[in-house]
């Protein structure tokens, strides 16, 4: 595989257990609403905002994968059930999103873990200093779990080449993530073929861009589809992110606020390790002179997304770097 030519990634990948004659379903399995610490606090990035547009786009199932949180999940479920008696347009699946910090690994994992309770929740929150310990939960309690975007990191760490394959070794499952470049998904997909793990393809959409990836198994029920997704029977369909892509998301977001929304409060965890971005934004937009819909509010949005250019543009680079910094990684190991 050619891992620098964003052609190598193009359409749908099938999974070794997918049959012609199976109906498959499609759903987004890697999505934050506004739950999440990261995530504007905006209407329309609502758990039930997001789930009423997973059904006008043909999603077959939903979730939610917010950081360290079902709360959203599960009063969605809740709010569903009362208004459907019980049977909503498409089923609800739980999810959730957790660190794991494993001093051990030297650099922070993040972990999708689907169709899980309360109590199996708290059980994988206090092993999240183990990635053995975690692993070894989600297994006895046969809970669907993926390794997210492995070619992240949090600021300030890093992981070798080798580091990183040994992690995708260790999973069920492996994500493409739409937050990746086409490059680094790739290498994911590489690394992941060669020990013959089970792919999914997912948004990781902290916008509301939901199904921009997804993918698709059969399945009636929700255990079902998790199910055929871990044995094989699957199509993960990704896309990936460029400086082009990554702007048009960043500005649609700049104007869904400056031009639909009136004063609101900026979470304390907004941008919590960019503190003088955080004060900006919540100044900001916590003005009522600012966000009244008139002329300057409009002008406002617009500097915005010109002040949004450089980060997006440093954003693609860092990509971009790590990738070239993996290919001499390669080289040394071949040599």
């Amino acid at each position: 595989m050619n891992i620098d030519s964003p052609r190598t990634l193009r359409g749908p990948i099938d999974g070794a257990g997918l049959r012609p004659d199976l109906e498959l379903k499609k759903a987004d399995l890697h999505l934050h609403s506004n739950v999440s610490y990261d995530v504007l606090n905006l209407p329309e990035l609502s758990p039930r905002s997001l789930y009423d547009r997973a059904v006008e786009r043909g999603m077959g199932f939903f979730t939610l994968t917010d950081h360290e949180t079902i709360r959203g999940i599960q009063k969605l479920r809740r709010e569903l059930d009362e208004e459907f008696d019980g049977a909503p347009p498409i089923p609800v699946i739980t999810g959730i999103e957790m660190k794991v910090r494993d001093p051990k690994i030297g650099h922070t994992i993040h972990v999708n873990v689907l169709g899980l309770d309360q109590r199996q929740m708290l059980e994988l929150a206090r092993r999240r200093k183990s990635v053995d310990r975690f692993l070894d939960f989600c297994r006895s309690e046969d809970l669907y779990h993926a390794y997210n975007h492995p070619f992240w990191f949090e600021p300030g760490e890093r992981a070798p080449l080798s580091t990183v394959t040994e992690l995708i070794d260790r999973f069920p499952v492996i994500e493409l993530n739409a937050g990746r470049i086409p490059q680094l998904n790739g290498r994911t997909l590489e690394i992941a073929q060669r020990f013959g793990k089970q792919l999914v393809a997912a948004s990781d959409s902290h916008t509301g861009r939901i199904g921009k990836a997804f993918t698709m198994a059969p399945g009636a029920t929700p255990e079902e589809f998790l199910r055929n997704i871990r044995n094989g029977a699957w199509r993960a369909v990704p896309n990936h992110t460029s400086f082009l892509g990554f702007i048009e998301e960043v500005q649609d977001t700049i104007e869904l606020v400056f031009l639909k929304q009136s004063a609101f409060q900026v979470k304390d965890t907004f941008l919590r390790q960019k503190p003088m971005a955080r004060r900006i934004t919540r100044a900001a937009l916590g003005s009522e002179f600012v966000m009244r819909p008139w002329f300057f509010k409009r002008v406002v949005g617009k500097a915005m997304k010109m002040m949004a250019v450089p980060p997006a543009y440093a954003f693609i680079l860092q990509q971009r770097m790590m990738h070239r910094g993996l290919g001499h990684a390669d080289s040394e190991a071949t040599a």
